[in-house]
């Protein structure tokens, strides 16, 4: 006797068959034909919530190179350049400084940067007004 090592599929057939049979009859009972007039929302949806404003940090040939978003600023002018890129992602917000200057801003900033050059973005964002900032740190779990 020859030992046959195939799956018997005819019981998965037959098991799909009745789901598919069981889902057609259950979706038509699902959709309901009674008109109801609901009251209308006096709530106003939501807002997306502002992209969020990038400051990277790392070493260059020269020292330390900082970018706002993806352009490469100078250190001295990073207040400003933030500035305009917190106006640019939130083009809701109105031109009063305090909520522009209310933005979180997030850190990226090279594992072999010294922390004082950290603290020096930091300052300058300060310096600007920028109270809300983050840190961000690479997700090793993957």
């Amino acid at each position: 006797m020859d030992v046959n090592a195939d799956p018997n599929v005819i019981p998965f057939i037959d098991i799909m068959l009745v789901l598919l049979i069981i889902f057609m009859i259950a979706a038509p009972i699902s959709s309901v034909d009674i008109q109801v007039d609901m009251p209308s929302s006096k709530i106003m949806p939501s807002q997306r919530p502002p992209r969020p404003t990038w400051v990277s940090v790392n070493m260059g040939d020269g020292g330390i190179r900082v970018f706002v978003m993806n352009d490469e600023v100078p250190i001295t002018n990073l207040g400003q350049a933030t500035y305009e890129a917190v106006q640019e992602n939130t083009p809701l917000i109105r031109n009063d400084d305090f909520e522009v200057k209310d933005q979180r801003i997030y850190i990226r900033a090279d594992g072999q940067i010294a922390y004082r050059h950290v603290v020096r973005v930091m300052n300058e964002l300060q310096n600007r007004g920028f109270s809300k900032i983050g840190f961000v740190a690479e997700d090793r779990r993957r």
